[in-house]
């Protein structure tokens, strides 16, 4: 029997860099985006990360995606 995983719905944030903290460490902040295609393949959601993190003044510090899936023997 194979393992089939099926994406059920996903989640991309966009996490921005917004400065330094008295520290020096790198402060960000993460905007979420519910409701990615789940058939959208990674480069296309890469790309729509990339888009969406351009419209930001300050630079993309990186892309996370979540997923939620169900996992069944067929």
């Amino acid at each position: 029997m194979a393992a089939v995983m099926n994406v059920l719905k996903r989640s991309l944030t966009v996490s921005i860099v917004r400065g330094t903290d008295a520290d020096g460490n790198t402060v960000t902040r993460g905007y979420v985006y519910s409701n990615v295609k789940p058939n959208a393949t990674p480069a296309q959601i890469l790309a729509a990360g990339t888009a969406l993190g351009s419209l930001f003044d300050n630079e993309l510090a990186g892309l996370t995606v979540i997923e939620r899936a169900s996992l069944t023997n067929e």
